[in-house]
């Protein structure tokens, strides 16, 4: 097992834990076994009472032994009285809850109130101080909260999100052993040496808002994995067959199925197998009385990716369009399913002028079903392609770009894409070099 990561300095940092539930609970029983003295704080009187016995205020395995060892050794305490967490602390830890309102939408009023008594007793402190916040928020709430309470002040704190990954029944060990540790800073290059004493080594930082869209992409990814195995079992169930067996044979495939292999943002998905499979099963689904409302919904949802970089191609405002790739996938010539060919037969309709470079696709090498689906989908593809990047620009006049990655050299690229030409470049598929030497560039997704 990995070693338990614990605080050295002879003067670790003293910790205050905003809300003693089942994340700041086991937040403050793990800071203090790192050797960190932890006060934590909360409206509830009985969760101090037990927090001062060193017992568990909730019901989780391992908690309460820890809580009895970390208090008998003085590193664990309890108040209700905010101004003294703040006084005998240099860092804040915001953990209370955000439950849904009854419209769905997340409720902060628990963030708000202890921001604003964190904000007056940080005020009345007078000295440094760094608010962490663990609370789940949306993209943009901790920003908000910073700006509306820790702005005006004369010692303005550091502001942290640090996202939590802690399992109910696994959570000290998710939080001595995290597979997935970053911390969010309000600005590029903010430094984390105020909060290195509460967390791991090898902690990531990146934006506030990329961590607070990190904790809600793994959820919803969760959320979707069950759901998926759901729609395979009701499916597999009503054939007489095992999904379970379906299943693990799934996620032994883990240079595919259960990797990093297709979760990157680009283009839609397409080729010859996932849209043609995805509906055909859906189909039998409907034809044999088995709702899969998750795997009914992929195909629209491909749709709107394609969508959303027709509107891209739009607001760019130009009326010729360069398409860099055409092909299913770089370094081939399978047209079918490509989203890229679905992208230059949407942008004709809508009145655009395309050109199209891909050297691995020729009318000459094109056959059987590869041809017939380039045919149908794009009758004048022929007249569209290119053989070279000349022909593409022909007449100096500012183009829209779509690319994906083909076998043309960054250094021709950049002839023709160069500073001071005009052009405006959307990335579908994650050239982001591209950005070095465009007059205007962009991703799909970022």
């Amino acid at each position: 097992m990995a070693r338990i990561f614990r605080f050295r300095s002879m003067n670790p940092p003293r910790v205050s834990v905003f809300g003693l539930g089942y994340v700041g609970s086991v937040t403050a029983a793990a800071l203090a076994e790192r050797g960190l003295s932890v006060i934590g704080c909360d409206v509830s009187a009985h969760k101090i009472d037990l927090i001062n016995a060193g017992k568990a205020p909730i019901g989780e395995p391992g908690l309460d032994e820890l809580l009895q060892v970390q208090r008998s050794e003085g590193r664990v305490r309890a108040t209700s009285d905010v101004e003294e967490a703040v006084r005998d602390s240099e860092i804040s830890i915001v953990c209370v809850g955000t439950p849904s309102a009854p419209s769905g939408a997340l409720d902060l009023q628990y963030v708000e109130a202890v921001s604003r008594q964190l904000s007056e007793a940080i005020r009345k402190k007078g000295t440094r101080h760094a608010v962490v916040y663990r609370s789940t928020m949306l993209p943009g709430s901790t920003r908000r909260v910073a700006e509306t309470y820790f702005e005006g002040l004369e010692n303005p704190p550091l502001i942290f999100f640090f996202p939590e990954f802690l399992r109910q029944g696994s959570a000290l060990a998710d939080f001595r052993h995290p597979s997935l540790s970053v911390i969010g800073v309000l600005e590029p290059g903010q430094s984390t040496d105020a909060v290195a004493g509460m967390i791991d080594p090898a902690t990531e930082t990146v934006t506030v808002e990329a961590a607070e869209l990190l904790k809600y992409a793994c959820n919803a990814f969760h959320a979707t994995k069950v759901a998926f195995a759901n729609e395979i079992g009701r499916i597999g169930k009503q054939l007489g067959i095992d999904s379970t067996e379906v299943m693990s044979a799934l996620c032994r495939d883990t240079r595919l199925n259960i990797s990093t292999y297709y979760l990157k943002p680009g283009t839609p998905f397409g080729g010859s197998c996932l849209p043609k499979d995805v509906q055909a099963l859906v189909h039998h689904s409907r034809r044999i009385g088995v709702t899969v409302p998750l795997l009914d919904s992929l195909m629209e949802s491909n749709r709107g990716h394609l969508e959303t970089i027709l509107g891209q191609v739009e607001a760019a405002g130009k009326k010729q369009v360069v398409l860099l790739g055409l092909a299913f996938k770089a370094g081939t010539d399978d047209l079918r399913g490509s989203a890229m060919l679905e992208l230059a037969a949407n942008l004709l309709l809508r009145g655009y002028e395309v050109r199209i470079f891909d050297p691995e696709v020729s009318s000459s090498n094109l056959v059987g079903a590869n041809l017939a689906f380039a045919s149908m989908k794009l009758p004048q593809f022929e007249s569209l392609m290119v053989g070279d990047l000349a022909e593409a620009f022909p007449d100096g006049v500012a183009k829209t770009i779509v690319a994906s990655k083909v076998c043309a050299s960054e250094e021709q690229l950049s002839l023709f894409l160069g500073k001071g030409e005009g052009h405006h470049v959307i990335d579908v598929n994650g050239w982001r070099t591209l950005a070095d030497f465009a007059s205007s560039y962009e991703g799909v997704c970022w």
